[in-house]
């Protein structure tokens, strides 16, 4: 097993400090899980969950189960934020790895190379009831199986200030990214950007450029179409349709979003609860000036699974729970309580309304569909070897491609090298 530093705690933080009621049970899933017997003892392992919040849900949520299941024990452990990966790592070294466990893909991917989580893909009857990318983001390059069932997803939308758009008489949204790249050659030759951050390999994997970031043992986002979209940039840098602040905050989060509040730009992403959440908060004078459409390309997707222990003593019943625990009643319960966050299951998410926040603002409502419909295309960017500091780095080198010192390609050649030299296995 391997040891990486990724970013996904935030995704798991943020669901912690959103979640600010007390529902949960449902109704039991039908499935007995598998073949054996449902009975006996298993642990339950959330990750920074455990709150005066929080844990009413699972308490509830565990006795209908129990009830379910008469001669079951589900004990729930829950572990801080805080050095997570590391606490997994050890409980699988020790032969300690809860039954049924709360796991990014990153983590899940150490775990499922070591042969230490069940193939839930062979294993259960419902995995077809999920979210297609939820479960793909479990399935690895090199491993036979899918590992988690998806439990809670986020997305992004695109956001448009249409009075910048007028200004460089723009009329419409761009539908697609090539569109946006057009757009923002006319709204530069009106003194108005588009970009205040610079495209990096998982951005590019997003607008199709990059089909792969890891295949088959080899990084592989130097694509040709991938250098072209940089060198449109530096074009576009030379316009005026990138700030120079893109360049200062190459490889950071929000840099489009902070821009984008303050009218400094005419386009970001953002995830569904952008206008209830952010804009109406901190730039409420733009509220009569944002559209919102669906994401490009390939939508990206952020997820959280629950996966099961290879080597449970209660294999039966450990795949029950987790099948029960992400169930369409329970997983639209988990995320009513977590405004922005999208359940995991197909059923779940045709009916946004059921699970999403009522809207302060009629867009808001509009964003929450949008999301809620492309969850269908929404895949994960980026592999589980691809770290924050290999990102980081490209965005780097991109970064001096824009300004014209290096090409789109070299940048790319020179990320794809650095990110193979500091691959872990």
């Amino acid at each position: 097993m391997k040891h990486r530093t990724s970013a996904v705690v935030a995704v798991t933080a943020a669901a912690s400090l959103m979640l600010a009621g007390c529902t949960g049970g449902g109704a039991p899933a039908p499935s007995t899980g598998g073949d054996g017997e449902i009975s006996g003892e298993i642990t339950f392992q959330t990750w920074s969950l455990k709150n005066e919040k929080f844990t009413p849900y699972f308490e509830s949520l565990i006795d209908a189960f129990e009830t379910a299941h008469p001669g079951t024990t589900v004990n729930w452990i829950d572990q801080p934020g805080d050095g997570y990966e590391d606490k997994v790592l050890q409980q699988a070294e020790s032969g300690e790895l809860p039954d049924v466990i709360n796991l990014p893909p990153e983590y899940a991917y150490s775990l499922a190379s070591a042969g230490q989580l069940a193939d839930l893909g062979s294993d259960s009857k419902v995995i077809d009831e999920y979210v297609p990318g939820g479960v793909q983001a479990y399935e690895f390059d090199g491993i036979d199986g899918s590992f988690a069932f998806p439990w809670y997803l986020g997305t992004e939308l695109n956001y448009w200030n249409t009075a910048l758009l007028a200004e460089g008489g723009v009329t419409e949204p761009p539908a697609t990214f090539e569109d946006t790249l057009d757009a923002a050659q006319k709204l530069a030759d009106a003194g108005v950007p588009t970009f205040s951050s610079v495209p990096t390999p998982k951005m590019l994997q997003i607008v199709g450029a990059v089909k792969d970031i890891y295949k088959d043992g080899e990084f592989v986002f130097n694509t040709p179409e991938a250098a072209e979209i940089i060198d449109r940039y530096a074009e576009l840098y030379k316009a005026g349709a990138v700030t120079p602040e893109a360049l200062q905050g190459a490889g950071t989060a929000n840099a489009n979003i902070n821009s984008f509040n303050t009218g400094g730009v005419a386009w970001t992403t953002a995830g569904p609860n952008y206008i209830d959440k952010d804009i109406a908060v901190n730039a409420p004078n733009l509220l009569t000036d944002v559209a919102v459409t669906s994401g490009f390309g390939n939508p990206p997707l952020f997820v959280q699974g629950i996966s099961v222990a290879a080597h449970s003593a209660n294999a039966a019943t450990a795949l029950a729970f987790a099948e029960f625990a992400t169930n369409t009643a329970n997983q639209i319960a988990f995320v009513k309580l977590a405004a922005g966050f999208f359940p995991g299951t197909v059923e779940a998410n045709s009916d946004p309304a059921a699970f999403s926040e009522t809207p302060v603002n009629e867009l808001q409502g509009t964003a929450n569909e949008l999301a809620g419909a492309q969850m269908a295309d929404a895949r994960m960017t980026g592999a589980p070897q691809y770290t924050e500091a290999m990102e980081t780095y490209a965005a780097q080198q991109i970064a001096l491609a824009v300004t014209g010192e290096i090409s789109g390609q070299e940048a790319l050649d020179k990320a794809v090298e650095y990110a193979q030299q500091n691959v872990v296995e």
